[in-house]
């Protein structure tokens, strides 16, 4: 498949070899061979750049490898590669060039059915040799990177590769070369791919060994998988807002059911009261006793209406929209309207009120949520005094791993946890002897800042004081 040839140019004599004649399919009695005889076999359409090689190579006196395509005698087209040199005389001048022509029909034929596949796969792909060289690309692949064939051709692989990814990636492709089977790069890692305006994406790699004359070579498809990287981001988001709505749900299913609890307990005990009355003033033979147990009505009725409209009130407050009224509201000017209302009790105790908003001044919030909660707070603060100390009341805001916390601590009466903390803020609950102790103002508290998805909590020694610790989320 390979002729040699000798072209004589000063005198425009050509000598062909045996094969050179069977290459081009021509009779070889014919031995008046020329430049011309050999330009009469190329195609039509490759007829321009061999003579524009011959005249670069008289002008460098110097032959570089080509191939072309001719037209034999029968008509068969064929690609042959040239090899050469120029030789010169002494003045320089240009006597003779020699060299061969191979018939490479086979080889390009079997290249262009490579290039077909390569270009035809879905993948960038990507060919380098046992040295990290580029050796072939697609059209995929400068889709991809944004780099042309020529900008890539014979460049070390690691011009696609971030800079943090070169000690593992030589260390991979040596051990690819000394086992050299199909696998999936980097499998269960994150890999990611540099492309040539200095962008990252995350790929995902095969590699595969092609065997050629040349030597291995190692084939690795490439693709881009930054819209399934996007899509298990949405499904990790989408599962993580699902966790926290069923902790929502489990929340608040926890709380309809204290509420069931609470509600039923707070009005079972009157109504039954009241059905008791009604049937002592049904047996009643004298108006003085059916006005004594009318006089007990009133009281009772009462008594229902106050945990009547406070359930209303909590009922309103936990299937409200904790998103609607928000507003940024001041620490200190609550605490400033709370004192203005409470003014009053303040005076008559002589309470003290101190406050450090340094930290947190300000809260997105309802407002009629945290007015209520401040005035509650306080409110009990100077109800449950100590008689043995003038009441003091500190109040200070901070911030704990990104949540604001408020707490409100006093000096005053306190609790025992161990014997009340497990029904502290439940309805109705009182734990001293007050004349005004109802019970309600801790179930409101509470009811309030969970709505708002808030926690709050307390610690308090009987004779030294309580804080109430509340964690805004």
């Amino acid at each position: 498949m390979m002729g040699n040839w000798q072209w004589n140019t000063m005198t425009d004599t050509v000598k062909w070899s045996q094969n050179l004649y069977t290459v081009f399919e021509l009779d070889e009695t014919i031995t008046n061979l020329n430049f011309d005889t050999y330009l009469g076999f190329v195609h039509p359409e490759d007829k321009e750049i061999v003579n524009q090689y011959f005249d670069k190579a008289i002008k460098d006196k110097k032959l570089n490898s080509f191939t072309h395509r001719i037209i034999t005698t029968s008509g068969k087209l064929k690609t042959i590669h040239i090899l050469g040199e120029v030789h010169t005389n002494e003045k320089g001048e240009i006597v003779e060039m020699v060299g061969t022509s191979q018939d490479v029909t086979d080889i390009k034929m079997a290249e262009k059915k490579f290039r077909g596949l390569l270009e035809s796969a879905p993948d960038a792909m990507v060919i380098v040799n046992d040295k990290g060289t580029i050796q072939l690309i697609n059209k995929q692949s400068e889709k991809l990177f944004g780099y042309t064939l020529e900008e890539l051709i014979d460049k070390p692989v690691e011009i696609l590769i971030p800079t943090r990814f070169y000690p593992k990636h030589t260390k991979n492709r040596n051990s690819f070369f000394n086992t050299p089977i199909t696998r999936v790069m980097g499998n269960g890692k994150d890999l990611y791919a540099l492309k040539k305006n200095g962008d990252e994406i995350p790929i995902q790699i095969s590699l595969s060994p092609l065997h050629t004359e040349e030597g291995l070579l190692v084939s690795a498809a490439i693709r881009d998988i930054t819209k399934r990287k996007l899509a298990e981001q949405k499904i990790n988001e989408a599962k993580e807002n699902l966790e926290l709505v069923a902790q929502k749900l489990s929340s608040q299913n926890k709380q309809l059911a204290d509420f069931t609890h609470i509600t039923s307990h707070n009005l079972r005990a009157p109504v039954a009261n009241l059905n008791s009355l009604l049937e002592i003033y049904d047996q009643s033979e004298t108006d003085l006793d059916r006005t004594d147990i009318f006089g007990k009505f009133k009281t009772v009725i009462q008594h229902l209406t106050l945990t009547l409209n406070t359930l209303v009130d909590a009922l309103k407050t936990k299937i409200g929209d904790s998103g609607e009224d928000l507003e940024e509201i001041d620490l200190g000017n609550v605490l400033e309207h709370t004192k203005e209302i409470l003014s009053g009790a303040i005076l008559n105790s002589g309470a003290i009120i101190k406050n450090d908003f340094s930290k947190v001044s300000t809260i997105r919030y309802k407002r009629v949520y945290m007015e209520s909660i401040f005035l509650n707070l306080v409110g009990n603060a100077i109800k449950y005094k100590s008689e043995d100390r003038i009441p003091e009341i500190r109040i200070t805001s901070e911030l704990e791993n990104g949540n604001i916390v408020l707490k409100f601590h006093d000096n005053g009466l306190g609790i025992d946890l161990e014997q009340h903390g497990h029904k502290l803020f439940g309805l109705n609950k009182v734990f001293h002897r007050h004349p005004d102790a109802k019970g309600v103002g801790l179930f409101l508290t509470k009811t309030q800042i969970e709505a708002m998805n808030g926690v709050i909590s307390a610690s308090s020694k009987v004779n030294v004081g309580t804080t109430f610790t509340i964690n805004f989320d």
